[in-house]
């Protein structure tokens, strides 16, 4: 053969297996996306898509873990201000901010257990945390 067809063949061989390659790591990265048995009708499933299109729920779903991640990352932020100035202000913040990471985390828990949901834990966690509030005195550091 000579050196064009040699190179062509390289080329598409090459190609071929980043094809490979990339679809089998998206399959081993959504496994839930691949059929228990797949069939010949269903040849257009999900693992071949490289992006399959999120539903409406898990973005809300990620919405809520993100402001919860936010609101968490706020309360320690104030805590370390309290802790260092020692004003009531930051204090209160901080603990508004954790009311605030308790009640995603009771949204995200109604996402995933629906109706089912004991929402008990989250609701004394906003107690406690209300109940903590109320002690944020001013001290000098």
């Amino acid at each position: 053969m000579d050196k064009t067809n040699t190179w062509l063949i390289r080329v598409f061989a090459a190609v071929l297996i980043c094809v490979c390659l990339i679809a089998y790591l998206n399959s081993q990265k959504n496994p839930s996306l691949l059929p228990s048995k797949p069939s010949i009708e269903g040849l257009e499933y999900k693992a071949f898509l490289l992006r399959p299109k999120p539903s409406i729920e898990d973005l809300e779903y990620k919405a809520l873990d993100k402001k919860r991640v936010n609101a968490e990352f706020a309360a320690n932020r104030d805590y370390a201000d309290y802790s260092k100035f020692g004003s009531i202000i930051f204090c209160n913040a901080s603990f508004n901010s954790r009311i605030e990471s308790a009640n995603y985390s009771k949204q995200m828990e109604l996402y995933i257990s629906g109706k089912e949901a004991d929402l008990s834990e989250w609701d004394n966690a906003i107690k406690d945390y209300v109940n903590e509030r109320s002690k944020c005195r001013d001290f000098n550091p």
